[in-house]
């Protein structure tokens, strides 16, 4: 019921209709309606296929209907009731989340997405790991050493050889640095962003990532190869396996290689040898895979392939050894075709951070945002350790009052951030007090500010107000119509009763066929079983006993009987059957003979309640439905000005 009614809300929605002089449209009790709130309801409403074409004199029925109701609530405190201040915070907080970003922004992350997909680079890089919550002093540490590195490359010592003595990277004593082809999203955003804003030839300044400190070398860029569907056969054998495990798992690829060349089906080998056994189960098939996805190594043997159904000769890798097949190849598809699924990634990508954090400095430089750096150093010197223990007590040494930041007419203070840090009750001690403080200080400071610019919206944006005030009457009216109307009826047992009985001659049988539908497996008991279903109907026979009949002494009933009585149009069979008594269709349903066999043919008759409860009941909400409004119109009198009315084309 309840989507019934946003169904009716939702085409109270905005549009846009400016007028130099709002006038008053009408007077509901005491509540003054304007031209334009009726008229931009009735605009949007008059183009729906629900309400399409009503004059404007034929809609005001509807339009004062609700607004009685919704009148009504608000005059009841349903707009106080902890119920629907949930909901509607629900309902603003998910309304809002397209209002808060830049729209510019992220279109401009999408294209620059696009731009690095179909482009690819190919990067060297160095890395130092960062520990998590590692201390100013130990940061510093590492970032001067990073620093050192690059001067040395700098100065010509070779970036390989730097690498594999220095880099944090596992792979680096094998690749010397190169990580090969990518594109977007491949990488953290940090190490795209440097790669792809790197001059060629030209090693980046350090920059940090959620792993560490990293240089990076960008070697060079390409139009991106494309996607290839492929299948695979794998041997593992990782790379600092012994010799031994590498001779072995060379053995058995090369001897899966020969089973290929002496014409077993790819398919079959991969089945039966595959070490992949996610993909074995499926002859070795992979998704479609991107360049720049795999090492180089393998992606010079793929994509050199281009007829679908050839393979590869054995090529390692650093888990084992593959043999791939190519199924088919495309080119990166357009824009507009990759458009959705580049916002998808991008809202799931470390790059949304990045538009998300400038968001929030325009916001900050728009609102007039002030720190106070001297109240915040004050506050940090009380962190002690017992943070970590959850009994830290901020206010031990007296109240703590100054200021942290403003922003618009709002002021945050030591307290405000002290109680946010309380509000964590595990900090890890791997993280340093300095750093947990800052990291939750600029937690609470974006979160404020865009709490803020929330507040701000229905200010700021005249269609975000008219769809909360959609919202808000809609589940007023949901709550009331539910109080008033829907459950009242159902628990309204004996009024219910009383209007059945008044008006009972609305609910009547059509002519009916009272039939019996036998299912069975063996189609040759068809006639023994239509010799038997006369006796069944008029000797009252059990089903139990007629299963006998036909089946024998069997404990397993071969026959499934169902009884039912159905009108013209409930039933394709039945209607297509002469309705007469003793009248039978036999037909296929899949695996199973049905009959069909008429009982007996019923005359028309009254419905007894609990046969016509559903209609009853539907009926019976409108009916009180009705009444409650004759009420609110004598509680809350509508006077219409016409004149102004007439002017509504």
């Amino acid at each position: 019921m309840k989507k019934y009614i946003f169904l009716f809300i939702s085409l109270l929605s905005f549009n846009l209709f400016i007028h130099a002089q709002d006038e008053i449209l009408m007077t509901i009790g005491e509540r003054k309606i304007t031209r334009s709130e009726f008229e931009r309801i009735y605009h949007k409403n008059n183009s729906s296929t629900t309400y399409e074409n009503k004059s404007p004199k034929d809609y005001l029925d509807l339009f004062i209907n609700f607004k009685l109701k919704v009148i009504e609530a608000e005059n009841n405190g349903y707009d106080t009731m902890s119920k629907f201040t949930t909901e509607l915070a629900g309902y603003r907080d998910q309304l809002a989340k397209p209002y808060l970003q830049d729209k510019g922004q992220i279109e401009a992350m999408l294209n620059e997405a696009y731009r690095r997909t179909i482009t690819e680079v190919n990067a060297s890089h160095i890395a130092l790991k960062v520990p998590p919550g590692a201390t100013p002093a130990d940061t510093v540490e590492i970032y001067n050493k990073i620093i050192a590195i690059r001067n040395r490359i700098i100065s010509g010592e070779s970036f390989e050889d730097l690498a594999v003595a220095y880099s944090d990277d596992r792979n680096a004593k094998y690749n010397k640095g190169n990580i090969g082809w990518f594109s977007a999203f491949r990488m953290v955003f940090p190490f795209e962003e440097a790669a792809y804003t790197t001059p060629v030839g030209q090693v980046s300044m350090p920059f940090r990532t959620r792993f560490g400190y990293h240089i990076i070398r960008t070697n060079a860029f390409r139009p991106a190869i494309g996607e290839a569907l492929l299948s695979h056969i794998m041997i593992k054998a990782s790379r600092d396996a012994d010799s031994a495990t590498h001779a072995a798992a060379r053995n058995k690829i090369n001897d899966c290689y020969n089973r290929l060349l002496n014409g077993e089906s790819f398919f079959d080998v991969a089945t039966k040898y595959s070490e992949d056994y996610s993909s074995a189960r499926v002859g070795g098939k992979l998704r479609w895979i991107r360049s720049g996805e795999l090492l180089p190594e393998l992606e010079d043997k793929i994509f050199a392939i281009n007829d679908s159904g050839k393979y590869t000769e054995p090529v390692q890798s650093d888990h084992g050894y593959h043999i791939f097949m190519i199924h088919g190849r495309r080119p990166i598809k357009s824009f507009n075709e990759m458009k959705a699924e580049l916002e998808d990634r991008l809202a799931r990508d470390e790059r949304r951070n990045v538009t998300e954090k400038l968001y929030v400095e325009k916001l900050k430089k728009d609102y007039g945002f002030t720190e106070y750096p001297e109240n915040y150093t004050e506050l940090m010197k009380l962190v002690d350790s017992s943070i970590y223990d959850n009994k830290w007590d901020p206010f031990y040494a007296g109240p703590l009052i100054n200021p942290l930041f403003t922003i618009g007419n709002r002021e945050y203070t030591q307290t405000d951030l002290a109680n946010y840090l309380l509000a964590t009750k595990k900090y890890s001690t791997k993280e340093s007090i300095e750093f947990i403080v800052k990291r939750k200080y600029d937690d609470f400071v974006k979160e404020k500010v865009l709490e803020y610019e929330k507040d701000m919206l229905d200010d700021k944006y005249p269609e975000f107000r008219y769809l909360m005030e959609e919202y808000h009457d809609g589940i007023l009216l949901f709550n009331i119509m539910d109080d008033m109307v829907w459950t009242k009826a159902v628990r309204d047992s004996a009024g219910m009763e009383q209007f059945f009985k008044k008006n009972q001659k609305k609910y009547k049988w059509q002519t009916r066929a009272d039939v019996t539908i036998f299912s069975v497996k063996d189609s040759s008991l068809t006639p023994k079983i239509l010799a038997l279903a006369p006796d069944r109907f008029s000797k009252g026979m059990s089903d139990k006993d007629f299963n006998t009949s036909i089946c024998g002494n069997d404990s397993v009933q071969c026959v499934d009987i169902t009884n039912k009585k159905y009108e013209k149009g409930d039933d394709r069979n039945v209607d297509n059957m002469v309705w007469q008594k003793g009248a039978n269709y036999v037909y296929r349903d899949k695996n199973k003979v049905k009959i069909i066999y008429i009982n007996d043919i019923l005359k028309p008759q009254l419905k007894k309640l609990n046969e016509a409860r559903g209609l009853v009941t539907a009926d019976y909400q409108n009916y009180l439905e009705k009444l409650w409004i004759k009420q609110l119109r004598k509680k809350y009198p509508v006077v219409i000005n016409k004149k102004v009315l007439a002017t509504i084309k």
